[in-house]
């Protein structure tokens, strides 16, 4: 699908990730709306967008209330007459052991890892039906393929959102639409250090100009599936393999406990 022309929503777009395709799409011709909680971080991604798509706007949006994201794709429409690319990419991390995880924590990441996204498709998909033209990317985490120490919630989300994307483009082939799955490997964004827990994860993280680019390619080449870096994709069928799934699962218990000795965390 061609991009430039286009009008697109970037939900999670104050920062990392979601400002990074932002502009990305703007550069290449498509005209903006990015929605988030913060206002003054998520107006200066509208402005760095309209550097290359001057009708670009920014909606300031809580997704994980009811209505909002319903809300952002209607004021998109009533503003730019149409919406024809949707970036899923609002997100909150959870990392705390199971244990002391209770329901209503796990409800609160599902609200905005996936029913918020959900609620963004779906408001937006009967319009890109009609015409027969539309992307829907969602960005998810190789954490929904493998189960990270500490982030059981977090990889029910994502894992909900990976298998709810490919349903989507079973069920939407032969529309006009499509629909892809991103999922990033440890990328540099202010969402580590958000938990009350931060992760103990110290290794390589890349930088969100790496994703947005991917997603860029992923709408014009109408890919389903990607993973950056490309070699994070090979975890999750590793994982499925018994004796495999087993050394890894030891293998991230361990990177889990070395992270935080060296951070100085309990690792009990």
């Amino acid at each position: 699908m061609k991009i430039e022309g286009s009008v697109a929503i970037i939900t999670g777009a104050s920062s990392g990730i979601g400002a990074a395709t932002a502009v990305e799409l703007a550069r290449r011709g498509a005209t903006v709306a990015v929605a988030a909680r913060r206002e003054t971080e998520l107006e200066a991604t509208a402005a760095r967008c309209r550097e290359h798509a001057p009708a670009s706007l920014a909606i300031t949006a809580d997704l994980a209330r009811p209505g909002e994201a319903e809300r952002v794709v209607t004021t998109a429409i009533e503003a730019l007459g149409r919406v024809d690319i949707v970036v899923n990419n609002a997100g909150v991390s959870l990392h705390r052991p199971a244990l002391a995880t209770p329901a209503t924590e796990v409800e609160r990441v599902l609200q905005m890892n996936f029913l918020a996204a959900v609620r963004t498709t779906m408001t937006a998909l009967p319009g890109m039906v009609e015409r027969r033209r539309g992307s829907i990317v969602n960005i998810t985490s190789v954490a929904g393929f493998i189960p990270n120490p500490n982030e059981s919630a977090y990889g029910a989300s994502k894992a909900a959102l990976h298998l709810w994307s490919h349903g989507l483009a079973v069920d939407l082939k032969g529309t006009g639409v499509h629909i892809g799955e991103l999922s990033p490997g440890p990328i540099d964004t202010p969402i580590w250090e958000f938990d009350e827990t931060p992760s103990s994860y110290d290794g390589r993280k890349f930088p969100p100009s790496l994703v947005a680019e991917a997603v860029a390619r992923m709408i014009e080449g109408e890919v389903v599936h990607r993973t950056v870096p490309r070699r994070f994709g090979a975890i999750g069928p590793m994982y499925a393999l018994p004796l495999i799934g087993r050394a890894v699962r030891r293998g991230l218990i361990e990177f889990e406990r070395k992270g935080r000795r060296r951070r100085g965390q309990s690792v009990t």
